[in-house]
């Protein structure tokens, strides 16, 4: 079974077991009832959400059986993830998963080799594909003005100076 990252713990919120979560996924992973795993010691734990909610840019939350600090300390700087059978966000057109860009081949529109997408970056005027070329990193705004097509490659609008 494939796990996808959707959270990471920053630190415990009161003594009842809350945790601070930063969300890592556009996709809202955190609500009651939701199953989800916890990356701990290398082992792939599963939980249960019992109470969530919004706390500024975080979210407090609460896992079933664990409403106590002490069981919930050992989780400090952790992440959270979702399967691959619990993902079922229905994308809409021009809508990607992070993880399924990243390995793609990016091609420029002649159809020449730019390199792989190896993390993609989210900044405040657009996510941008970081694609390692000739050993450097090199970013491409994720908009359509540069992304022509996603397939089994990406083919981008190569401006002079791109890469």
């Amino acid at each position: 079974m494939k796990f996808y990252k959707c959270g990471h713990i920053m630190t415990t919120h009161g003594i009842k077991g809350d945790l601070k979560v930063k969300p890592l996924s556009d996709f809202d992973r955190f609500y009651t009832g939701s199953r989800l795993y916890i990356l701990h010691n290398g082992e792939y734990e599963e939980v249960k959400v019992v109470k969530a909610s919004i706390f500024g840019a975080y979210y407090l939350v609460a896992f079933e059986g664990m409403q106590d600090i002490n069981l919930v300390l050992k989780y400090h700087s952790n992440d959270i993830y979702v399967s691959e059978l619990d993902r079922k966000d229905e994308l809409t057109e021009g809508e990607y998963y992070y993880s399924d860009l990243i390995g793609l081949e990016v091609v420029n529109q002649a159809g020449e080799a730019r390199g792989k997408v190896v993390e993609i970056r989210e900044m405040p005027q657009a996510e941008y594909l970081v694609v390692l070329f000739n050993c450097k990193r090199v970013l491409v705004p994720f908009i359509k003005e540069f992304v022509i097509d996603v397939n089994d490659k990406i083919v981008v609008k190569e401006i002079e100076g791109l890469f």
